[in-house]
């Protein structure tokens, strides 16, 4: 049933985001074979919708990391979003088990077949349509599951559907998406480099 409901979800955002607020993807040919996580700028919840159409995938190999105190203590909320995307939930209280239990949840969902993750490096949608201070969760998340981290840049989300706003308003979307990033042990790098990324997409 959620599988049905998942390729529902995705004819609808195919129509959506070409009749209504029109996307364009560029560097669709940087995504690799196998399994990896996308990492992009965040403003929007139609930021993942977005993310998932722009690869040309089937939304269904896609895992959303979703924060437990937002999408899971809501549970209608929960319910809603569930049934049209893969969550994964996440507790942003950083600690030593909580890390744990993050990337267990993660590797169990992409080792049940080829999938891939989607990842917000600022943690949470800016308000302001800047780009914030990444965490290091992605670079640390990378290593442990032997991804490689696909940056993109993501323009136009804020000012169709910023966040507080119910309702989105037309407007064009575009996506650019760069090459993989390797993490290394040195995760402060990687985020830099991930973070720096992103930014150059921006300018292009």
């Amino acid at each position: 049933m959620k599988k049905t409901i998942s390729y529902l979800y995705f004819l609808f955002c195919s129509v959506f985001f070409k009749y209504y607020c029109p996307l364009k993807v560029e560097g669709r040919e940087n995504l690799p074979a196998g399994s990896f996580i996308l990492c992009s700028n965040h403003n929007s919840h139609i930021d993942s919708p977005v993310l998932m159409l722009a690869t040309g995938m089937a939304f269904n190999r896609f895992g959303m990391v979703a924060a437990k105190d937002y999408f899971f203590d809501n549970p209608w909320r929960n319910k809603i979003v569930n049934s049209l995307m893969n969550l994964i939930p996440i507790d942003r209280k950083v600690s030593r088990l909580s890390l744990a239990e993050n990337i267990s949840a993660c590797k169990h969902f992409v080792e049940s077949g080829q999938r891939h993750l989607i990842l917000y490096p600022e943690g949470t949608r800016s308000m302001t349509d800047e780009i914030q201070p990444f965490k290091r969760g992605p670079a640390m998340m990378a290593l442990k599951l032997a991804m490689p981290l696909i940056p993109v840049y993501i323009e136009g989300t804020y000012q169709v559907m910023r966040k507080g706003q119910c309702f989105p308003r037309r407007g064009k979307i575009n996506v650019k998406i760069g090459k993989p990033i390797i993490a290394c042990k040195d995760k402060k790098q990687v985020t830099e480099l991930l973070e720096n990324s992103i930014k150059k997409l921006k300018e292009l």
